[in-house]
């Protein structure tokens, strides 16, 4: 064999493999509408059937001579072409609306489906320098750190900043609304004064509350189901979860207004985590005291003049997140916390379920609806009549 008749039947055997590929990456998107086809035989059957009509109305006319003169000027070419034409127009829409599809490009979609509440601390001892450059300082950059994880993740993030009250932001995948909030956020400005963790952790609960109700809600916003209570009255009751959800608390732990562990308890009836990160000394730090436009004036005392100091409450912040099956995490000089608070969100979305893969994948019905529309006109620009001599 020549090497040019090689060449040839590489060039062939390339050919075949080429057009073998594209049937293989030939998808139709609606097989449900499969049975539309059956359309196409009795599109044909209709055509015979009308013909044979005819030509029995035709038969029972009279005279075959005098009728044979009356539609000798009849195109019988075409309208046989035209009828051929309208099946073969109705078989391509036919293919057209199961929507065959081609080709494409596969992508990963990570599957977390995590929701995740941030309860940031901003009272007034979130300003104390035990941890450099002060307690706040240091948990803006984390929580900028945890932020961007976070979205690359693609879990949802709530958020709720708190000193004596609790206020903040429902679960989104939107962190940058969340960044701006955080900007404007400042210990210095919050008001009432105090640690109100107890308040916070329960505005958490019902952001993590209200995503249940909207997911069971469906995308069209129906109304949320009724479950059984234990007496057997149907009430609008708390869905339960799609994904696993959780709330992380960063704190000094200094709660002065509420009762963080009976809300953790609730939290732990939901399923719902709580990791708590402590910010701040074991040893203590005085707390700075601010004039009315937030500058620093001093330390504050109580009434013997004896400077009151703020402390990470470990005992606390362990006991919250033993209650809910969380875990405790120490910011330290020379190390972020919620870098361990990542590796526990992280191991759990890994056990959570797989990533998946889709496929988006190009539509091809144009071509086949297209050629459909040409052979319609197509067939109703044939002439019916014989042109005259």
């Amino acid at each position: 064999m020549s090497p040019a008749e090689v060449l040839r039947d590489l060039a062939q055997d390339a050919e075949t493999k080429d057009v073998l590929t594209l049937f293989e990456e030939v998808v139709i998107a609606r097989e449900d509408l499969l049975w539309l086809l059956v359309l196409v035989p009795l599109a044909a059957a209709a055509y015979i059937w009308a013909a044979r009509q005819r030509r029995r109305g035709l038969a029972s006319l009279g005279s075959p001579v005098l009728v044979e003169r009356l539609v000798g000027s009849v195109n019988h070419a075409s309208r046989v072409v035209a009828a051929v034409v309208s099946v073969l127009s109705v078989m391509l829409l036919c293919a057209g609306l199961l929507r065959v599809q081609y080709g494409g490009e596969t992508t990963i979609v990570p599957a977390t489906g995590l929701d995740i509440v941030l309860a940031v601390d901003y009272s007034k001892s979130m300003l104390a320098r035990d941890v450099y450059p002060s307690r706040s300082e240091r948990l803006a950059a984390e929580l900028q750190r945890f932020l961007d994880e976070a979205d690359r993740r693609g879990d949802r993030v709530g958020l709720v900043v708190f000193a004596g009250a609790a206020r903040g932001l429902p679960v989104s995948r939107d962190a940058r609304v969340l960044k701006l909030y955080l900007d404007k956020a400042d210990p210095r400005t919050e008001n009432p004064g105090g640690t109100a963790i107890g308040k916070a952790l329960k505005l958490a609960l019902t952001f993590l509350i209200d995503a249940r109700r909207a997911a069971a809600a469906g995308p069209e916003g129906g109304p949320t189901k009724s479950f059984p209570t234990k007496e057997g009255k149907a009430v609008e009751d708390i869905p339960p979860s799609e994904s696993d959800q959780v709330v992380i608390l960063l704190t000094d732990g200094e709660d002065t207004v509420s009762r963080p562990l009976e809300v953790a308890t609730e939290a732990a009836k939901l399923g719902v985590r709580i990791y708590t990160v402590g910010i701040g000394s074991k040893s203590g730090e005085p707390i700075q005291r601010f004039d009315a436009e937030g500058n620093p004036d001093g330390f504050v005392t109580d009434e013997q003049g004896n400077y009151l100091m703020t402390r990470v409450d470990e005992a606390t912040l362990k006991d919250i997140a033993k209650t809910t099956g969380g875990d405790y995490v120490l910011v330290e000089p020379d190390k972020f916390g919620l870098d361990k608070v990542s590796e526990w969100i992280r191991d759990l979305s890994k056990g959570q379920r797989e990533d998946t893969v889709t496929a988006h994948r190009e539509e091809g019905y144009a071509f086949l609806v297209i050629p459909a529309l040409l052979l319609l006109a197509l067939s109703l620009a044939l002439p019916e009549r014989k042109k005259g001599p």
